[in-house]
């Protein structure tokens, strides 16, 4: 870390402090890594322009105290008082990945962005991995066919999609006889769903107090058993559905607690709220830049604030209520991802699987508490142990297509804003790892069981080269050499505190949109 003049060691060990050399303002910044985790300065330099909100608060409040212009935080003593960096950090589109942050009064939708909600589902199943291996080559084909050649058949009624957006996993449970025993629902148990619910971060659901725009999405064709294209969908980027066998176990005790076998099958998603998510993430952006009073010189990069307190506190709410529709079709998304896998496994092998949901862990989300808002970008909760629950929550660390994942239990580490890392971290951009050496690129990938909408290997794609072509760039932005080694990052988290090991899982075959 000596090359980031930045950074000191802080007393308490596991992490280091940030000082922003662009602010008089102090404010409290920590990065929680150790020293064999790398880290770019450009994520810094991200981190500092996106902290000019800070600047631009303090100057709208001292506008409010000082002159007569129209009111907008009113009394509230709005701010960012805290920011935390998990080892995964890394510059992003809009603000460095791993970046969580505690806001008072306000929430900043662009720094939460468009992929609302995406988070993690783990399920765990009764079948040894080693039980898959005569049957790959059927377990891909029926995965590509389910995932993205039509075969999703997931009905749904207006009624149920309108349940999903306001309540989501319990609202998916109350409607789930509309489609009773119909396409992917003969495959929900309802009762087990009820249960799982306990295993979801927020039961699966965000209050939420109307719908975000989204009347025509839920209207649809107003058939009881109508489609539509999002639901079933696993996205872009660095989504996948991944079958993974659980490699190693660290804490018994837990693991047996959480339902984990070695050497059986698990079935890790990642995935968010697709399309839903952009409409929320592109409106409420334009609307903050809209009202963001004029007097004052705009945060860098947009980063414009909404108020949730004060007089127009109803801008922030209804970027919640937004927020929380998506966030609760995400759940439900993730929910049906997970079903579409263990169907494509079934009907490959010939024989029915007992499943156990682990947990249900979101990112990219504001969590608000009364005045506080708490916004994680690229990072998950890690709640610790309750009086009921002994273990702590299940955090979710997946590594990439070539390396392993990890499953911790959270420790309530209140000094990181009990929030950890979701994943490895980009060691690449996109646009670097799409331009690696062709030897490479084969040598990292080759062995790799990869599903996505097409078969390279498939004889009617011969001639395609520019569907081939595209492709392979995709594989190329996600391929393992494209993020950082997870081993570091996870020891990161764990000699921090935030939390400690509970398994590891290794890829098997992963689906990527």
């Amino acid at each position: 870390m000596g090359k980031f003049p930045f950074l000191r060691p802080a007393e308490d060990a596991g992490c280091f402090l940030v000082e922003n050399p662009r602010s008089p303002q102090a404010l409290d910044i920590r990065l929680f890594a150790n020293q064999n985790v790398p880290f770019e300065r450009e994520s810094f330099e991200q981190l500092f322009d996106f902290l000019d909100v800070a600047r631009a608060v303090a100057d709208v409040r001292e506008v409010e105290r000082t002159r007569h212009d129209a009111p907008f935080f009113g009394d509230a003593e709005a701010g960012i008082d805290r920011v935390v960096l998990t080892p995964d950090f890394h510059k992003g589109s809009l603000v460095p990945v791993g970046t969580v942050f505690r806001a008072r009064h306000m929430c900043i939708p662009r720094a939460i962005g468009n992929d609302i909600c995406c988070g993690m589902r783990l399920l765990v199943t009764d079948l040894p991995a080693e039980a898959l291996e005569p049957h790959w080559n059927a377990i891909q084909k029926r995965l590509r066919a389910i995932f993205f050649a039509g075969e999703r058949d997931i009905p749904m009624s207006p009624r149920q999609r309108e349940a999903v957006l306001r309540d989501g996993l319990p609202g998916l449970v109350r409607t789930a006889a509309d489609n009773a025993g119909v396409g992917i629902w003969s495959r929900f148990d309802r009762s087990s769903a009820e249960e799982d619910l306990a295993r979801a971060h927020a039961e699966g659901h965000f209050a939420t107090r109307r719908l975000f725009g989204f009347e025509r999405f839920v209207e649809s064709s107003g058939n009881v058993d109508g489609r539509d294209p999002q639901i079933g969908c696993v996205g872009g980027g660095n989504h996948f559905v991944e079958l993974q066998r659980i490699d190693a176990l660290f804490d018994g005790p837990s693991a047996r607690t959480w339902g984990l076998s070695k050497g059986n099958l698990a079935i890790m998603i990642h995935s968010g709220s697709v399309g839903l998510g952009h409409a929320v993430g592109g409106y409420f952006m334009d609307r903050a830049r809209e009202i963001f009073p004029r007097t004052v010189k705009a945060p860098k990069d947009g980063f414009y604030p909404l108020p949730i307190s004060g007089p127009r506190a109803e801008e922030g709410l209804f970027y919640l209520d937004g927020m929380g529709n998506a966030a609760n079709f995400a759940f439900a998304n993730r929910l049906f991802l997970g079903l579409m896998a263990v169907r494509a496994i079934e009907e490959a092998i010939g024989r029915t699987l007992a499943t156990r949901l682990v947990y249900d862990a979101p990112h990219n989300l504001v969590f608000r508490d009364d005045d506080v808002c708490l916004h994680r970008k690229g990072a998950t909760p890690a709640h610790g142990p309750t009086a009921s629950d002994w273990v702590g929550k299940p955090v979710i660390i997946p590594g990439s297509m070539g390396a392993a994942s990890f499953l911790l239990a959270g420790s309530g580490h209140e000094a990181s804003l009990e929030s950890a890392c979701h994943g490895a971290g980009r060691a690449l951009s996109r646009g670097r790892a799409a331009h690696v050496s062709r030897d490479v690129f084969v040598r990292e990938t080759g062995a790799l069981r990869i599903v996505g909408p097409i078969d390279p290997k498939s004889p009617a794609l011969v001639r395609r080269r520019d569907l081939l072509a595209r492709y392979e760039k995709r594989v190329m932005e996600e391929a393992p050499y494209a993020y950082k080694a997870v081993e570091p990052v996870v020891e990161s988290v764990e000699h921090s505190g935030i939390a400690r090991k509970v398994a590891r899982l290794f890829p098997l075959c992963t689906v990527k949109g």
